[in-house]
């Protein structure tokens, strides 16, 4: 089956956790699920160069990623199962894993030029898509109920050149840290596979822990976020594949230590002193101003308000903390708003990471207001936001995926295909960069010579 010019469809294996009898698990939803319910899914996707033929990925890479993926679904088995909405909105959404629940794995080979894709100039975001997995649609039950898919993987050859692996998630399965664990321990399986006979144990920084108990709602926030979404049919919010976006074009940027100490210096050379300042809010400050400026220009007089946000993980933050592998979403929301005009005018850096620090310190750090100050109002908030308007932030250099290896050594390049989608911008490590972070952008292509210029003139003038 055919889904591009260059993409074809080998075989799409539904995968079950191995061994079989895994057991039934219920994960009830948490007021910060109820969040991403009605969330489009997550898409990245990782490029391992590593030159192989066709006969060679299917009788060699293709039964190792299905037997580790099928070990790995032993211990992430909810990834393969469902999120099970009720008819009449009575009850909280749940997932639920049963006997028989699988997740598709799609085998594909493409003709595309695997270096013009794990290259940082730009390029076509359509060169992106046939390699990310659609989610399956949503589908109703016998008994009323919309059952939606958590989860799609592909891996595609590139022949006698090197291989991709996308991941495609509902955000309501859990947020990244969640994903990376699951990443992590199929990494793990994929390693031993074969290599040992007798039964491995998952090591336990990987086990995910599925306690929903350890979440507790500041008073009437869960029926108040459940309030806000429960007569939204899923049904009707459910993307399962990423649209054919032909006007955007992707491109990576990376910002070494000294980029980043410059940025510092430049901003706390003004007045006034910041109480945050942390290489996320030089980065994010420096971006946003960029792409204002290259899509209104400098100087403007346009008073219109500029939306920043970011989600923030917070299980370490949490009273008491939540264990590090708590799987399922552990997310706060940081919201800061400027003028365009402020954002583009003289002090526009300084300005931008002003609004993004404080935003930060009040979230995160104010012990008297918590983590969770403004959430009754983020729905109206977010709900209200111009999409040309807003800007935020996917990914974080604490998920390192250039180090997963699944035995084929460490990825060429790591793409977050979701930002196609919106006005944000991905962060993560750099590969080969010590203290180093790379940047991902999606942007109209009437807009990247200028975003370019204004992003590569403004750091040599710093």
């Amino acid at each position: 089956m055919a889904i591009s010019e260059n993409v074809t469809v080998l075989e799409q294996i539904p995968v079950a956790p191995s061994p079989e009898g895994t057991p039934k698990i219920t994960l009830p939803f948490t007021f910060l699920d109820l969040l991403w319910l009605h969330m489009t899914p997550v898409h990245r996707l990782i490029f391992y160069q590593h030159p192989i033929s066709r006969t060679q990925y299917l009788e060699t890479v293709v039964p190792a990623m299905k037997h580790s993926l099928s070990l790995t679904l032993r211990h992430y088995s909810p990834l393969a199962g469902k999120l099970i909405v009720s008819p009449d909105n009575s009850i909280l959404p749940e997932i639920r894993y049963e006997e028989g629940d699988t997740v598709p794995l799609v085998l594909a080979e493409s003709e595309g030029d695997f270096g013009h894709l794990t290259s940082d100039h730009a390029k076509s975001c359509t060169d992106f898509h046939p390699l990310v997995p659609a989610l399956p649609p949503a589908s109703r039950a016998p008994d009323g109920y919309t059952v939606v898919p958590l989860l799609a993987l592909q891996v595609t050859l590139f022949p006698d050149v090197g291989i991709s692996v996308g991941v495609t998630n509902h955000h309501a399965a859990g947020d990244a840290s969640s994903i990376f664990g699951f990443m992590k321990a199929w990494e793990f399986f994929s390693n031993i596979a074969d290599k040992n006979s007798s039964p491995v144990s998952l090591p336990p920084e990987f086990v995910p822990s599925y306690d929903r108990t350890v979440i507790r709602a500041p008073k009437g926030l869960e029926s108040l976020f459940w309030d806000n979404i429960k007569n939204i049919k899923i049904e009707d919010t459910h993307v399962h594949r990423l649209p054919l976006i032909t006007n955007r074009v992707r491109v990576t940027y990376i910002l070494t230590r000294d980029d980043i100490q410059r940025l510092k210096n430049h901003i706390l050379a003004h007045p006034p002193e910041l109480k945050h300042v942390s290489s996320f809010t030089l980065i994010s400050s420096y971006l946003w101003t960029c792409l204002l400026k290259s899509r209104y220009g400098a100087e403007t007089d346009d008073d219109e308000d500029e939306l920043f946000g970011c989600a923030a993980e917070c299980r370490a933050r949490l009273d008491p903390p939540l264990p590090e592998n708590y799987f399922g979403n552990c997310l706060t929301f940081v919201i800061g708003f400027a003028k365009t005009k402020q954002l583009t005018g003289e002090k526009a850096l300084v300005d931008a990471a002003a609004v993004i620090g404080d935003s930060i310190r009040r979230q995160l750090y104010d012990k008297e207001s918590g983590l969770f100050k403004g959430a009754e109002d983020w729905f109206a908030v977010l709900s209200a936001a111009k999409p040309d308007r807003s800007f935020s932030v996917a990914g974080s250099p604490k998920f390192d995926y250039y180090e997963l290896d699944f035995g084929w050594g460490r990825p060429k390049k790591f793409e977050f295909a979701s930002i196609d989608l919106f006005s944000s911008f991905s962060l993560s490590k750099a590969r080969d960069i010590e203290g180093g972070l790379e940047v991902g952008l999606s942007l109209p292509l009437t807009q990247i010579e200028s975003f370019s210029t204004i992003f590569t003139h403004g750091l040599k003038a710093l």
